[in-house]
């Protein structure tokens, strides 16, 4: 999610350290205020909307480096409901955008890709509203994103009731195992007619550590 800079003399900054856009050329240079991390760690089985698996967990980590004391930013947030969060989709696997995109909700039909969900735009951002469940200095259970294996079951079975499976597994690969990630759960199934059944569950590998990140978090829920 690192934005990169063009060659050249840098900006002015505003007093807090934030880059000033360069509107005038038509560019605008950004810096990452923190990084999301949710109870899905994978492409596969991840719901297209947070509507389908209410159940699901996210928690947005805030960079020490952004303010001298990052929780200072966070005071009163606690008294809203929601938040909007604006975000880059920085795991796209490439780089190039059409017009038109097959969207999974159309079963195969084009459609403008401005009236999609679809990641893959001219510019690879998305907005999103989550409810806000809690602030806290990152202490964590067995699971990460969950408060117990009864709440994880209920996101699981969610994510399985909306079918998660791409266009081309549901008509070509119909036999085929299905895999997915969630919290620290790695699951396999498989889907026949009308009904879904779990195979196994195992842990998770653990994801890749990040660094520069304070340890006041915020949990989000769908």
């Amino acid at each position: 999610m690192r934005g990169s800079e063009e060659p050249g003399s840098r900006p002015a900054a505003t007093p807090c350290g934030c880059v000033k856009p360069a509107l005038e050329t038509g560019n605008l240079l950004t810096e990452p205020i923190g990084y999301l991390e949710s109870c899905f760690s994978a492409k596969n089985g991840t719901p297209r909307q947070p509507s389908i698996c209410s159940h699901s967990r996210a928690c947005l980590r805030i960079r020490k480096s952004i303010f001298n004391n990052p929780e200072h930013s966070l005071m009163g947030l606690e008294q809203f409901s929601h938040v909007w969060i604006l975000f880059v989709f920085h795991k796209n696997g490439h780089l190039s955008c059409k017009a038109k995109v097959q969207p999974p909700r159309l079963n195969g039909a084009k459609t403008g890709v401005f009236s999609t969900r679809s990641p893959h735009r001219p510019n690879a951002i998305g907005l999103t509203l989550a409810k806000l469940e809690k602030l806290e200095d990152g202490s964590q259970s067995s699971f990460k994103y969950f408060q117990s294996a009864e709440e994880a079951r209920h996101a699981i079975e969610a994510v399985l009731s909306a079918d998660p499976r791409s266009i081309y597994r549901r008509k070509l690969c119909q036999d085929r195992l299905f895999y997915f990630t969630v919290d620290i759960a790695h699951i396999t199934c498989w889907f026949g007619d009308d009904f879904a059944e779990v195979l196994r569950i195992k842990p998770a590998s653990e994801p890749v550590q990040m660094t520069d990140l304070e340890e006041y978090l915020v949990s989000l829920g769908s």
